[in-house]
Protein backbone atom coordinates (compact mmCIF):
# COMPACT_ATOMS: atom_id res chain seq x y z
CA UNK A 1 0.00 0.00 0.00
CA UNK A 2 1.48 3.30 -1.10
CA UNK A 3 -0.67 4.99 1.53
CA UNK A 4 1.78 3.94 4.23
CA UNK A 5 4.05 6.71 2.92
CA UNK A 6 1.67 9.25 4.46
CA UNK A 7 2.57 7.91 7.90
CA UNK A 8 6.24 8.69 7.26
CA UNK A 9 5.37 12.21 6.11
CA UNK A 10 3.39 12.82 9.30
CA UNK A 11 6.26 11.47 11.36
CA UNK A 12 8.67 13.96 9.77
CA UNK A 13 6.22 16.80 10.35
CA UNK A 14 5.82 15.93 14.02
CA UNK A 15 9.58 15.75 14.49
CA UNK A 16 9.83 19.25 12.99
CA UNK A 17 7.18 20.55 15.38
CA UNK A 18 4.66 21.25 12.61
CA UNK A 19 1.03 21.10 13.71
CA UNK A 20 -1.14 19.93 10.81
CA UNK A 21 -4.44 21.60 11.57
CA UNK A 22 -6.56 20.74 8.53
CA UNK A 23 -6.46 17.71 6.24
CA UNK A 24 -8.05 17.06 2.85
CA UNK A 25 -7.50 13.47 1.74
CA UNK A 26 -8.19 11.35 -1.32
CA UNK A 27 -8.48 7.54 -1.19
CA UNK A 28 -5.57 6.14 0.88
CA UNK A 29 -4.79 9.71 1.92
CA UNK A 30 -8.30 9.95 3.32
CA UNK A 31 -7.73 6.82 5.43
CA UNK A 32 -4.52 8.04 7.05
CA UNK A 33 -5.73 11.63 7.16
CA UNK A 34 -8.94 10.70 8.97
CA UNK A 35 -7.05 8.63 11.52
CA UNK A 36 -4.73 11.54 12.27
CA UNK A 37 -7.56 14.09 12.30
CA UNK A 38 -9.42 11.92 14.83
CA UNK A 39 -6.60 12.39 17.35
CA UNK A 40 -4.57 9.25 16.73
CA UNK A 41 -0.83 9.66 17.15
CA UNK A 42 1.54 8.79 14.33
CA UNK A 43 2.79 5.81 16.34
CA UNK A 44 -0.75 4.54 16.88
CA UNK A 45 -1.53 4.81 13.18
CA UNK A 46 1.70 3.04 12.30
CA UNK A 47 0.95 0.18 14.67
CA UNK A 48 -2.62 -0.22 13.40
CA UNK A 49 -1.41 -0.18 9.80
CA UNK A 50 1.39 -2.66 10.47
CA UNK A 51 -1.02 -5.05 12.19
CA UNK A 52 -3.51 -4.93 9.32
CA UNK A 53 -4.36 -8.26 7.75
CA UNK A 54 -4.96 -7.14 4.15
CA UNK A 55 -7.22 -10.12 3.50
CA UNK A 56 -9.63 -8.76 6.12
CA UNK A 57 -10.44 -5.86 3.76
CA UNK A 58 -11.56 -8.21 0.99
CA UNK A 59 -15.31 -8.75 1.01
CA UNK A 60 -16.16 -10.41 -2.30
CA UNK A 61 -19.51 -9.97 -4.01
CA UNK A 62 -21.04 -11.53 -7.10
CA UNK A 63 -22.08 -8.56 -9.22
CA UNK A 64 -21.75 -7.18 -12.73
CA UNK A 65 -20.80 -3.77 -11.30
CA UNK A 66 -17.99 -4.61 -8.84
CA UNK A 67 -16.17 -7.50 -7.19
CA UNK A 68 -15.95 -6.02 -3.66
CA UNK A 69 -18.66 -4.66 -1.38
CA UNK A 70 -16.43 -2.13 0.39
CA UNK A 71 -18.03 -2.63 3.79
CA UNK A 72 -14.86 -4.14 5.28
CA UNK A 73 -12.80 -1.13 4.21
CA UNK A 74 -15.39 1.26 5.64
CA UNK A 75 -15.39 -0.56 9.01
CA UNK A 76 -11.59 -0.67 9.24
CA UNK A 77 -11.20 2.98 8.25
CA UNK A 78 -13.85 4.00 10.77
CA UNK A 79 -12.06 2.05 13.51
CA UNK A 80 -8.79 3.77 12.54
CA UNK A 81 -10.57 7.09 13.03
CA UNK A 82 -12.04 6.07 16.43
CA UNK A 83 -15.55 5.94 14.85
CA UNK A 84 -15.64 9.72 15.19
CA UNK A 85 -18.10 11.68 12.99
CA UNK A 86 -16.11 13.91 10.67
CA UNK A 87 -17.50 17.18 12.04
CA UNK A 88 -16.47 16.20 15.60
CA UNK A 89 -12.82 15.43 14.85
CA UNK A 90 -10.16 17.47 16.73
CA UNK A 91 -8.58 18.43 13.40
CA UNK A 92 -10.63 19.65 10.47
CA UNK A 93 -10.94 16.88 7.89
CA UNK A 94 -12.54 16.29 4.52
CA UNK A 95 -12.56 13.21 2.26
CA UNK A 96 -12.52 13.84 -1.49
CA UNK A 97 -14.73 11.80 -3.82
CA UNK A 98 -16.02 12.35 -7.35
CA UNK A 99 -19.55 12.29 -8.79
CA UNK A 100 -19.59 9.35 -11.18
CA UNK A 101 -21.82 10.92 -13.83
CA UNK A 102 -20.10 14.30 -14.07
CA UNK A 103 -16.60 13.84 -12.65
CA UNK A 104 -17.20 16.75 -10.26
CA UNK A 105 -14.98 16.61 -7.18
CA UNK A 106 -16.84 16.58 -3.86
CA UNK A 107 -15.49 17.25 -0.36
CA UNK A 108 -17.25 15.21 2.34
CA UNK A 109 -16.88 17.19 5.59
CA UNK A 110 -19.68 15.74 7.72
CA UNK A 111 -21.15 12.41 8.71
CA UNK A 112 -19.89 8.85 8.95
CA UNK A 113 -16.16 8.72 8.34
CA UNK A 114 -16.21 5.11 7.18
CA UNK A 115 -18.70 5.83 4.40
CA UNK A 116 -16.84 9.00 3.41
CA UNK A 117 -13.62 7.04 3.03
CA UNK A 118 -15.39 4.24 1.20
CA UNK A 119 -16.66 6.80 -1.32
CA UNK A 120 -13.22 8.40 -1.64
CA UNK A 121 -11.62 5.01 -2.35
CA UNK A 122 -14.36 3.44 -4.51
CA UNK A 123 -12.34 2.68 -7.64
CA UNK A 124 -14.92 2.09 -10.40
CA UNK A 125 -15.26 -1.62 -11.02
CA UNK A 126 -13.70 -2.68 -7.73
CA UNK A 127 -16.28 -1.25 -5.30
CA UNK A 128 -19.80 0.05 -5.91
CA UNK A 129 -20.38 3.82 -5.85
CA UNK A 130 -21.70 5.37 -2.65
CA UNK A 131 -25.06 7.04 -3.12
CA UNK A 132 -25.39 10.69 -2.10
CA UNK A 133 -27.59 13.70 -2.74
CA UNK A 134 -25.05 14.80 -5.37
CA UNK A 135 -25.24 11.46 -7.17
CA UNK A 136 -23.18 8.25 -6.98
CA UNK A 137 -19.70 8.92 -5.56
CA UNK A 138 -16.49 7.14 -6.57
CA UNK A 139 -12.73 7.42 -6.04
CA UNK A 140 -11.78 11.08 -5.74
CA UNK A 141 -8.53 10.46 -7.59
CA UNK A 142 -10.29 10.73 -10.94
CA UNK A 143 -10.99 14.43 -10.30
CA UNK A 144 -8.66 15.64 -7.53
CA UNK A 145 -5.71 13.35 -6.91
CA UNK A 146 -3.99 15.80 -4.55
CA UNK A 147 -6.80 18.11 -3.36
CA UNK A 148 -4.88 21.38 -3.20
CA UNK A 149 -7.88 23.53 -4.10
CA UNK A 150 -10.12 21.96 -1.48
CA UNK A 151 -7.31 22.45 1.02
CA UNK A 152 -7.23 26.19 0.33
CA UNK A 153 -11.02 26.37 0.51
CA UNK A 154 -10.84 24.83 3.99
CA UNK A 155 -9.07 27.94 5.24
CA UNK A 156 -5.33 27.66 5.85
CA UNK A 157 -2.50 29.75 4.47
CA UNK A 158 0.09 27.07 3.68
CA UNK A 159 -0.81 24.08 1.51
CA UNK A 160 1.57 21.11 1.50
CA UNK A 161 0.58 18.51 -1.08
CA UNK A 162 1.58 14.87 -0.76
CA UNK A 163 1.59 12.82 -3.96
CA UNK A 164 2.37 9.13 -3.50
CA UNK A 165 1.21 8.08 -6.96
CA UNK A 166 2.66 9.99 -9.90
CA UNK A 167 6.30 9.89 -8.79
CA UNK A 168 6.13 6.16 -8.10
CA UNK A 169 7.00 3.47 -10.67
CA UNK A 170 4.13 2.43 -12.98
CA UNK A 171 2.84 -1.11 -13.02
CA UNK A 172 5.16 -3.34 -15.04
CA UNK A 173 4.22 -5.99 -17.59
CA UNK A 174 2.37 -6.10 -20.89
CA UNK A 175 -0.81 -7.89 -19.87
CA UNK A 176 -4.19 -6.29 -20.51
CA UNK A 177 -4.62 -5.25 -16.85
CA UNK A 178 -1.06 -3.89 -16.58
CA UNK A 179 -1.48 -1.86 -19.75
CA UNK A 180 -4.86 -0.54 -18.61
CA UNK A 181 -3.34 0.46 -15.27
CA UNK A 182 -0.51 2.34 -16.96
CA UNK A 183 -2.90 4.20 -19.27
CA UNK A 184 -5.08 5.15 -16.30
CA UNK A 185 -2.03 6.36 -14.38
CA UNK A 186 -0.85 8.51 -17.29
CA UNK A 187 -4.28 10.11 -17.69
CA UNK A 188 -4.72 10.72 -13.97
CA UNK A 189 -1.29 12.29 -13.49
CA UNK A 190 -1.62 14.52 -16.55
CA UNK A 191 -5.00 15.81 -15.37
CA UNK A 192 -3.74 16.30 -11.81
CA UNK A 193 -0.48 18.06 -12.63
CA UNK A 194 -2.02 21.54 -12.81
CA UNK A 195 -3.65 21.32 -9.38
CA UNK A 196 -0.56 19.76 -7.79
CA UNK A 197 1.53 22.66 -9.10
CA UNK A 198 -0.65 25.02 -7.04
CA UNK A 199 0.62 23.58 -3.73
CA UNK A 200 3.05 25.75 -1.79
CA UNK A 201 5.24 22.66 -1.39
CA UNK A 202 4.76 19.24 -2.99
CA UNK A 203 6.14 16.16 -1.24
CA UNK A 204 6.37 13.31 -3.75
CA UNK A 205 7.97 10.11 -2.43
CA UNK A 206 8.81 7.23 -4.75
CA UNK A 207 6.90 4.21 -3.50
CA UNK A 208 7.06 0.78 -5.11
CA UNK A 209 4.65 -1.88 -3.88
CA UNK A 210 4.47 -5.34 -5.43
CA UNK A 211 3.03 -7.26 -2.46
CA UNK A 212 0.60 -5.58 -0.07
CA UNK A 213 1.14 -8.42 2.43
CA UNK A 214 4.87 -7.71 2.71
CA UNK A 215 5.81 -6.14 6.05
CA UNK A 216 9.15 -5.08 4.58
CA UNK A 217 7.46 -3.20 1.74
CA UNK A 218 5.08 -1.50 4.13
CA UNK A 219 8.01 -0.30 6.21
CA UNK A 220 9.80 0.83 3.05
CA UNK A 221 6.75 2.90 2.12
CA UNK A 222 6.75 4.61 5.52
CA UNK A 223 10.46 5.33 5.15
CA UNK A 224 10.00 6.70 1.62
CA UNK A 225 7.42 9.18 2.89
CA UNK A 226 9.62 10.16 5.81
CA UNK A 227 12.68 10.77 3.65
CA UNK A 228 10.73 12.77 1.06
CA UNK A 229 9.23 14.97 3.77
CA UNK A 230 12.63 15.51 5.40
CA UNK A 231 14.08 16.53 2.03
CA UNK A 232 11.25 19.03 1.52
CA UNK A 233 11.38 20.34 5.08
CA UNK A 234 13.48 23.48 4.39
CA UNK A 235 10.92 24.62 1.82
CA UNK A 236 8.04 23.71 4.14
CA UNK A 237 9.49 25.67 7.06
CA UNK A 238 10.23 28.62 4.78
CA UNK A 239 6.61 28.73 3.65
CA UNK A 240 5.28 28.44 7.20
CA UNK A 241 7.57 31.18 8.51
CA UNK A 242 6.19 33.56 5.91
CA UNK A 243 2.52 32.85 6.62
CA UNK A 244 0.14 32.25 9.49
CA UNK A 245 0.75 29.15 11.57
CA UNK A 246 -2.09 27.08 10.17
CA UNK A 247 -1.11 24.37 7.71
CA UNK A 248 -3.17 22.18 5.41
CA UNK A 249 -2.11 18.78 4.18
CA UNK A 250 -3.85 17.47 1.06
CA UNK A 251 -3.21 13.78 0.60
CA UNK A 252 -3.17 11.68 -2.54
CA UNK A 253 -4.27 8.09 -2.84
Amino acid sequence: MRGYAHIGVLQAFEEAGIDVEVIAGTSAGAVIGAAYASGRTVEEIKQLAENLDVSSLIDWRLSTTSFLRGDALARWASDMARNTPIEKMPRKFGAVAAVLDTGEAVLVERGDVGMAIRASAAIPGSMPPVESTRGPLVDGGISSLVPVRFARAMGADVVIGVDIYCNSPPRSGSTFLATLARVSRTQTCLLSSVEMAEADVLVAPTVGITDMRSAAQREASVLAGYRAAKAAMPAVLDQISGHATSTIWPLAP
